[in-house]
């Protein structure tokens, strides 16, 4: 079974407020998430950070696609 690729996902957060914080301030952040590249599509990127035996994913983190950034190769 051919494992998929280890990928650096480079996005951006959301971020809501409740205070009386300038719109200036409130900038979403860059985050980055390491993990195997499982699924990616116009809608959405799937990663996963473990795979059993039997190949069953466990630990995945789904973002909305227009939330990412960019996806970089870590290993081939």
């Amino acid at each position: 079974m051919k494992t998929p690729r280890l990928v650096t996902v480079e996005w951006r957060d959301i971020l809501g407020t409740a205070g009386w914080e300038k719109p200036e301030e409130v900038n979403p952040p860059i985050i980055y998430t390491i993990g195997y590249l499982i699924t990616k599509n116009k809608d959405v990127v799937k990663i996963a950070h473990t795979r059993d035996e039997k190949g069953a994913w466990s630990g995945i983190t789904a973002f909305p696609a227009g939330c990412v950034k960019s996806i970089k190769n870590i290993s081939s």
